[in-house]
């Protein structure tokens, strides 16, 4: 059993994650449950970080 997990409530975490996923090319919908099955995620943080790397998705992010 793991004694941490990956986090991703700071701006770097999710920013540094975010440009994975991008090369990664995961789908918009896709990228909030992919982080969630890492680690605990700051969705209101989340959807600050997608619109400033230009990735705004008007539908609800949902894990």
């Amino acid at each position: 059993m793991r004694n941490h997990s990956v986090r991703y409530d700071t701006r770097e975490s999710l920013m540094a994650a975010l440009v994975e996923l991008m090369a990664l090319q995961i789908p918009v919908e896709d990228v909030a449950p992919v982080l969630c099955t890492i680690g605990p995620v700051d969705l209101d943080l989340l959807a600050d970080c997608m619109n400033d790397v230009g990735l705004n998705d008007d539908r609800a992010i949902a894990a």
